[in-house]
């Protein structure tokens, strides 16, 4: 079983010096609120690639006193007690962070094919309510599970999407650009829609082959070009079809200002199929029922009959606290039964019964942890 199996943090949020060890069973993580819980998440998420659960800014990761900030921060974390991963901000550049694999300079998409993290976090208890844009990177984040380069395609993306927004706002008339611009926002939006439409049909499958105490849901995606996929389009079909759209509406994006066409404009879609019921409408503890079942049948399609992945190592942070004492051993059984690592964190050790021995558990208290484990 691919785990985490120490990590070392070096001023990090409120940890000053943190040295620990970690076996490949459930990790439980108790302890008072501000104790730093949810900080040594944070730290895991930042394994994988991206701005880490909370988004934050690099700059503000270091750890503060009264007085001062620490002048950089580090993560280093060892898998199967043999890989070495190190995460750290640069002393002299504050706002960027280098990534290094056993010792030497490492990208995204290779930190990415070392280790599948996913993560639930109480943030997240909105996610259906709120705007499309924190659905997307939910459904992002099951894609780049089993698509390593679906990061750096989807910046590829941005990049060229923000240059053809700025050739709009400024009122450029040279087509050559916007076909430039226009032909690589083809070729990266195509496959960000391949991807999607592949990890939405897989965890589709999952969730309709498997009974749970966890609601049921419909999933779908309000997406032109993810929708082509879904239909059968190959990827250079979809990449034609967004090119030629993206020309046909130039003028009114130029108006606009914008890019008003592209994956980056697709919506996650979810629905309650015991209800018949948008996710939207249900209830507080249905939608965070409905996320929990979403999050367990996304770790087990890493081995489905159309993707292979590394199975993911998971982080839930306060999952059990609003959940009855019936649903949490539910939880916990589905946790064991998916044989993977999983952090979890809550205030009291009681919520974490369920485990009954089958668990490592630790205190967390004014950014130390200590294992109480016999």
């Amino acid at each position: 079983m691919r785990h985490i199996s120490a990590l070392r943090l070096t001023d990090f949020r409120n940890y000053h010096s943190l040295d620990v060890t970690f076996g490949p069973e459930p990790v439980v993580l108790f302890g008072p609120n501000g104790a730093g819980k949810t900080n040594l998440l944070e730290a895991l998420s930042f394994l994988s690639p991206g701005r880490g659960m909370r988004r934050a800014k690099i700059e503000d990761l270091a750890k503060r006193t009264i007085n001062s900030q620490a002048v950089a921060w580090g993560i280093n974390a060892t898998l199967n007690n043999e890989t070495k991963i190190s995460i750290g901000q640069i002393p002299e550049y504050p706002r960027r962070r280098l990534v290094r694999l056993n010792g030497a300079n490492a990208t995204s998409t290779e930190l990415a094919q070392e280790i599948n993290l996913m993560w639930l976090t109480p943030v997240q208890d909105r996610l259906f309510t709120g705007p499309a844009g924190d659905r997307r990177k939910f459904l992002d984040r099951f894609v780049f599970a089993h698509v390593p380069g679906h990061g750096a395609i989807s910046s590829r993306y941005e990049k060229a999407r923000s240059e053809r927004n700025r050739l709009l706002s400024d009122g450029v008339q040279d087509t050559r650009w916007f076909e430039a611009l226009e032909t690589d926002l083809a070729i990266y939006g195509s496959q960000i829609a391949e991807a999607r439409a592949a990890t939405l049909t897989a965890l589709q499958a999952e969730i309709s082959a498997r009974d749970s105490v966890f609601p049921k849901a419909q999933i779908s995606i309000e997406g032109h070009y993810e929708t082509l996929s879904l239909k059968g389009m190959d990827t250079q079909g979809v990449q034609n079809a967004l090119k030629e759209d993206l020309a046909k509406g130039r003028s009114l994006a130029q108006r606009a200002g914008r890019t008003l066409i592209g994956p980056h404009r697709s919506d996650l879609c979810v629905t309650h199929i015991a209800k018949s019921m948008p996710a939207s409408d249900c209830s507080t503890g249905e939608q965070k029922a409905l996320l929990i079942g979403l999050m367990l049948a996304q770790a087990r399609t890493h081995n489905g009959p159309t993707i292979k992945s590394r199975k993911p190592i998971l982080l839930l942070d306060e999952v059990a606290a609003h959940l009855d004492e019936g649903r949490r051993a539910a939880l916990i059984e589905e946790l064991l039964a998916l044989e993977t690592q999983v952090f979890m964190t809550g205030t009291d050790e009681s919520l974490f019964k369920a485990f009954d021995g089958r668990s490592q558990n630790f205190e967390v208290k004014d950014g130390h942890v200590q294992s109480v484990n016999s």
